[in-house]
């Protein structure tokens, strides 16, 4: 046997141990390298699902940014259109924003007559720092916006105090009285009074209800409220340029003429104070506002045709009918501070689409006469001047993501 010396033996040992730590280095080497080349791709995928996410809130941003706007106009919005588009909007002062557009239903392929409901269409658009797109995010809302801001009278006649719907008056509606309802008239809706409601007319109505809750509050006959109005955070003006006490035809016809779109949307022509008369032949467009009584003179056709959301007239004091053989049209709401008097002449007829809210109905009546009040959902929605509107919230039919 041969011998070797032992520190040669020593040597050999310490070669095998450096051979094997080399291996246990390439194996821990080869699975951190397998580790890092698995991994190599979380961190850019954290970033870009960051960006989806504040995508995905910019785009709700912009839908609910829109729907506010439908309720609250800006300014720049001319009154009965909406906003249609935005570009560009940062929600919270960073580089990200979004994009959105809206169509009314009406606009929609199919159209819808629904006037309350809209599509609002945003594009969120998350940014790097330097304002590069990293991730954009699309949501399509389909939103009812509630009218803000309007009366809503769900009455074709309505009273402030006792109301007797006389044998010449028809009602096709619903009809309340805050105090005690009666009559010989005719009704097919429901009659209803705070105090007594005794009825011995035809129709018949649908339900006669006594003590019924008080219907408060109600539009106010007061000319004052029309002489600056506030619709949806704008404010415009009442026309005051007509100061003759009588009103022609020819006069209402220079009236129809003038473009009051931008400064008085609603066409509120202002009288001045005291008793106006209407003659015959006028066919007017807008609200007469009258702080006296309104007089309806001449046996002819009178007509006062109210911008949608608006009253036809409103008047402190009473309607009066001077003349025989008048026909009056009045197609919007009528709010007055006394009654209808028809101040016993003969082939009278007025005709009211919308409601027609008084203090104490129609009086001085000949079996002759006609008075027709024909409840309209359209009419029953007018702007309330009166008082600033309760935020109400939006309902959201649908929300698809893309």
């Amino acid at each position: 046997m041969m011998w070797m010396p032992r520190h040669n033996q020593f040597k050999r040992r310490r070669a095998y141990i450096l051979v094997v730590i080399l291996g246990f280095a390439a194996i821990a080497t080869s699975l951190g390298l397998a580790f890092l080349d698995a991994n190599s791709t979380v961190m850019p995928e954290a970033v870009n699902y960051l960006g989806a996410m504040r995508a995905g809130y910019v785009a709700g941003s912009g839908v609910v940014t829109a729907a506010h706007y439908l309720i609250y106009p800006p300014t720049t919005v001319p009154y009965g259109q909406y906003l249609t588009s935005m570009s560009g909007v940062s929600p919270d002062g960073s580089t990200d924003y979004f994009d959105v557009s809206v169509q009314r239903s009406d606009a929609w392929t199919p159209p819808k007559t629904d006037p309350n409901l809209y599509r609002i269409t945003a594009l969120g658009v998350a940014t790097d720092g330097d304002g590069t797109p990293r991730a954009k995010k699309s949501i399509t809302a389909e939103v009812i916006v509630p009218a803000t801001g309007k009366w809503n009278i769900p009455y074709a006649t309505l009273s402030r105090g006792n109301l007797a719907i006389a044998a010449i008056q028809k009602v096709y509606g619903d009809a309340h009285a805050n105090a005690n309802l009666s009559g010989p008239g005719y009704c097919n809706g429901k009659l209803s009074a705070s105090g007594t409601c005794l009825w011995s007319g035809t129709g018949p109505p649908t339900s006669i209800t006594s003590l019924a809750p008080t219907v408060s509050p109600i539009p106010a006959a007061n000319p004052a409220l029309y002489a600056s109005y506030t619709i949806q955070g704008k404010t415009y003006t009442g026309y005051t340029g007509f100061t003759a006490n009588t009103i022609t035809a020819s006069d209402a016809a220079a009236l129809n003429a003038i473009d009051m779109s931008a400064t008085n949307p609603g066409r509120i022509l202002i009288a001045q104070s005291g008793n106006l008369r209407v003659r015959a032949g006028v066919n007017l467009n807008g609200t007469l506002v009258v702080d006296g009584r309104l007089e309806l003179d001449d046996s002819s056709t009178i007509q006062i045709n109210a911008v949608q959301y608006f009253p036809s007239v409103v008047v402190s004091s009473d309607l009066k009918v001077l003349s025989n053989d008048s026909t009056i049209t009045l197609n919007g709401p009528v709010i007055l501070g006394g009654r209808i008097d028809m101040n016993s002449k003969d082939r009278v007829t007025i005709s009211i689409t919308g409601p027609s809210i008084v203090q104490q109905g129609v009086a001085n009546t000949k079996t002759t006469d006609s008075l027709i009040c024909t409840y309209s959902a359209n009419r029953a929605l007018f702007w309330d001047i009166e008082n600033a509107p309760t935020p109400q919230p939006m309902t959201v039919l649908s929300w698809k993501e893309n």
